[in-house]
């Protein structure tokens, strides 16, 4: 933190010089080698407050056992977040099947697995609404092999 003061102070105050100093040059004539020598100043001035400061540029330990389990917090939580996701577009999926295909429901509410690979297999699909037969009939045409049950 102390480190990026010591920069950010110097660029501003670098800065505020070069711009005074270059408003009070004579004319164009040593313009280009004024502007070389306002960027070598500019560049020592940031450049001598990183080395003042010191710069640490320590690589963290991957291998620690907390790590790990902030790793794995993380991943779960992903994989929780996904799940939930394609479960609701799953159930937007299938919803608007039926709806396309006039078959009213109440609620839809799938029930996946994401596997290894990263191919999905859909457990059961729970169909609230009066037209049961129906819609898992539907259902069925599209989503072989899926267990469908009847939500009161």
């Amino acid at each position: 933190m102390n480190f990026m003061k010591n920069i950010i102070l110097t660029a501003c105050i670098l800065s505020i010089v070069i711009t005074i100093a270059g408003h009070l040059k004579s004319g164009e004539k040593f313009s280009r080698q004024l502007n070389v020598i306002f960027a070598l100043v500019f560049s020592a001035g940031i450049l001598g407050a990183a080395v003042k400061t010191g710069v640490d540029f320590q690589i963290p330990d991957l291998n620690t056992e907390a790590f790990s389990e902030n790793f794995s917090d993380l991943e779960k939580n992903a994989q929780d977040m996904l799940k939930s996701e394609i479960e609701q577009r799953t159930n937007k999926i299938i919803g608007d099947l039926l709806y396309k295909n006039n078959i009213s429901f109440d609620e839809i509410n799938t029930d996946i697995n994401i596997l290894e690979d990263g191919s999905i297999n859909i457990n059961k699909i729970d169909y609230k609404g009066d037209e049961f037969e129906k819609a898992e009939k539907k259902i069925k045409e599209n989503f072989q092999d899926t267990e469908v049950k009847k939500n009161e």
